[in-house]
């Protein structure tokens, strides 16, 4: 790849990942939805940096049938911690974008692998709350577009006491 081409690259992903900042905060759930892989996993962890979602606890593991019904609870108003719903502000930076294995594929076929850090302000009536953490999104191209196929969320505090959790990173 040419610088120029690894260039578009990056810029092709930052724009994705603040398409999907942009989603939220619009409270574009289905849309956001949309950008998933029928196979997609989203996870934010409990403790540190764990590795295993299945042997360690997870603020957030869920499958696309998990986060299938988590959009439609927040747009069905079936989320009393959504209620009333909160605004948030998605700030997304030190966006790195890698080549997958040199074989092509990460846990099947995933073509990048994307680091960035984010940074979530969060509003409710009398309350605001600051989220930062790391993300790592492995993504695949579909049909001419980028596809989430696993989000990762490492929130920094995520091994303090934290407040309820249940919308969208």
């Amino acid at each position: 790849m040419t610088g120029i081409e690894e260039l578009l690259e990056q810029q092709r992903v930052e724009q994705f990942l603040f398409l999907e900042a942009r989603l939220i905060d619009g409270r574009r759930f289905a849309e956001w939805e949309a950008l998933w892989v029928e196979e997609g996993i989203y996870w934010v962890p409990a403790n540190g940096d764990d590795t295993d979602p299945h042997s360690q606890v997870s603020l957030i593991y869920d499958n696309r049938s998990r986060i299938h019904n988590r959009v439609e609870r927040y747009v069905g108003g079936k989320a009393i911690s959504q209620q009333p719903p909160p605004r948030t502000v998605h700030l997304v930076s030190n966006v790195i974008v890698e080549p997958a294995a040199s074989d092509g594929t990460v846990d099947g076929d995933v073509s990048l692998v994307v680091h960035s850090t984010v940074q979530v302000a969060e509003s409710r009536p009398g309350v605001r709350v600051d989220w930062v953490g790391r993300v790592i999104h492995h993504l695949v191209e579909r049909e001419g577009a980028l596809r989430i196929v696993f989000k990762k969320v490492v929130l920094v505090d995520n091994d303090q006491e934290l407040t309820t959790i249940d919308f969208l990173f």
